[in-house]
């Protein structure tokens, strides 16, 4: 028997596992774009310009923003469901 308070307990878990994937997500996104100022890297002008650090730092950071935006939704949409999931009860039957 599937037990409707165990299956809301899973989303919930679910719902903070991937708000801590946001969380992650962030502060890694935050310390590629530290990358830069940090000395570490050496940015060119020219003709490799397409695979220049700066340039791909940033389109790192481009799509680690299209990850976060994604997994705002993923959060937003779990927590909605609640509305729903934690109505259902299980059926208790008399002996």
């Amino acid at each position: 028997m599937i037990d409707p308070l165990i299956l809301e307990q899973r989303r919930g878990r679910l719902l903070h596992r991937v708000r801590e994937l946001r969380r992650d997500l962030a502060a890694l996104a935050d310390d590629y774009g530290a990358l830069p100022d940090s000395g570490l890297l050496i940015d060119t002008d020219g003709i490799g310009a397409l695979t220049t650090p700066g340039y791909c730092v940033a389109g790192a950071r481009e799509v680690f923003e299209e990850a976060l935006i994604e997994l705002a939704a993923a959060a937003d949409a779990l927590d909605r469901a609640a509305a729903y999931t934690a109505r259902l009860k299980p059926v208790v039957l008399d002996g």
